[in-house]
């Protein structure tokens, strides 16, 4: 899909926002050589305000591109136990090198293949990994923490793995 092309992702009206993997696959789809996504949060949905998206891509006009994705101001995520929560967003893209660091503040949903230095991540399974940190659950252990950062500095191993994706 070109960023040229008209593209509008409607907000669904029963929930007030659109689900934060439509918009995922909308920004990915938006570029033909996307190197990472990544997303700012704080370490879980009771405390994040606003989701802050970078996608990096070869293909980006700047070093910081605001994008209109949709005419959706905020986006849904599931946190399990049949709940949704509804969230702002802004969306930029860059074409500086990717490489974010994992922490409990963010998670890379997406990682190409041919990043030197980094596993590949598919969308999937980075948003599986959000999903996880934002309702508290370690990612690597399973473990349910109410502070992933206390977590992680207890847990070393835990700690490394999330730094190593």
């Amino acid at each position: 899909m070109s960023r040229d092309s008209e593209l509008e992702i409607a907000e669904d009206s029963q929930t007030g926002g659109i689900p934060l993997e439509t918009l995922l696959q909308t920004i990915h789809d938006q570029f033909e050589h996307v190197a990472e996504i990544h997303v700012a949060h704080l370490p879980t949905l009771s405390e994040v305000s606003k989701l802050w998206i970078t996608v990096h891509a070869g293909d980006a006009d700047s070093l910081e591109e605001y994008l209109d994705v949709s005419s959706a101001t905020h986006v849904t995520i599931d946190t399990g136990n049949n709940s949704t929560k509804r969230l702002p967003y802004t969306v930029v893209a860059t074409f500086a090198g990717p490489g974010h660091v994992q922490s409990t503040e963010g998670t890379t949903v997406y990682m190409a293949e041919n990043v030197l230095g980094a596993g590949a991540r598919d969308l999937e399974t980075g948003l599986a990994r959000l999903q996880q940190k934002l309702s508290g659950t370690c990612p690597t252990c399973g473990v349910q923490a109410k502070r992933l950062s206390q977590h992680y500095n207890e847990e070393r191993e835990c700690a490394e793995a999330e730094s190593s994706v």
